[in-house]
């Protein structure tokens, strides 16, 4: 485990990040200001065109030792968070995109719930806010709250209740499960989840830990039918060899789909 002098295990936050200015200092304030934890941010910008590199490069001295920059070409986000992630130096590990944040104490929560040499994860509970800051979308925040109270991978294959930026887990858990596929573009996580989950079964904190942006650029506003679509897929071969639960998990995936697109028509930001 790296030595620190706060004695505590270092943590290792991955970000990629591609013309995100508007939104990026809020997204590195939120892991670098995290207190009585050792943090390494790692930012990966495969050319960022709209300012975010110049503006990275002008506090990298406030943080010397805290922030990395990564300024070459990638695959794309998975590429880029497995690269991150196989420089990063700590033994508790995420992944934050450049338009989300953490919550304040986060890292001295997920800390105190990860043993670093022990395949672990935990997720928690993940906000959701406007491009200015101000919470949105309540409604997805309670419902994804009330499937998330408890875990079963059975559960799981039926849909992706669980957000990304509000996972943290060992690297041991890492190693085991693999990294993101490069092939996968929309559903990367939910497919890690699942990976993860045959591992063994994740620790749930009930404390909010992140919140999600949705704004109009967004991925998952911009895709959401195609990401919809991509977690079926993923959810039919993680299924495979189930048998009859498997099957019955995915129908009510297809159906809880069609559900989730209908109400992202109205949630999410038109403009």
């Amino acid at each position: 485990m790296p030595a620190n002098s706060l004695g505590v295990p270092t943590v290792s936050i991955v970000m990629p990040c591609l013309n995100q200015r508007k939104f990026l200092p809020e997204a590195v304030d939120s892991v670098l200001q995290q207190s009585k934890i050792d943090v390494e941010l790692l930012v990966l910008d495969p050319g960022s065109t709209d300012g975010s590199r110049q503006w990275l490069e002008s506090i990298q001295a406030k943080y010397p030792e805290r922030l990395r920059l990564v300024f070459e070409k990638d695959r794309g986000q998975s590429d880029a968070v497995n690269k991150g992630l196989s420089m990063a130096r700590g033994p508790i590990l995420g992944w934050l995109n450049s338009d989300d944040r953490l919550r304040p104490s986060t890292l001295e929560t997920v800390v105190a719930n990860l043993r670093p040499g022990m395949p672990e994860w935990l997720y928690g509970r993940c906000g959701v806010i406007d491009a200015e800051g101000r919470p949105a979308a309540n409604a997805i925040t309670v419902y994804k709250n009330l499937r998330g109270w408890t875990f079963s991978r059975f559960k799981l294959l039926q849909e992706n209740f669980i957000s990304q930026m509000a996972v943290f887990w060992t690297r041991e858990m890492w190693d085991i499960a693999g990294g993101l596929d490069l092939e996968r573009h929309l559903d990367m996580d939910y497919d890690l989840w699942l990976r993860f989950s045959s591992v063994t079964k994740p620790k749930v904190i009930k404390e909010y830990l992140a919140d999600f942006r949705v704004h109009v650029a967004a991925k998952g506003t911009v895709d959401a039918s195609r990401q919809l679509d991509a977690a079926f897929q993923t959810a039919k071969m993680h299924a495979r060899g189930l048998g009859r639960r498997g099957s019955i998990a995915l129908v009510i995936h297809r159906l809880l789909s069609k559900r989730t697109e209908l109400a992202y028509r109205y949630i999410k930001p038109k403009r």
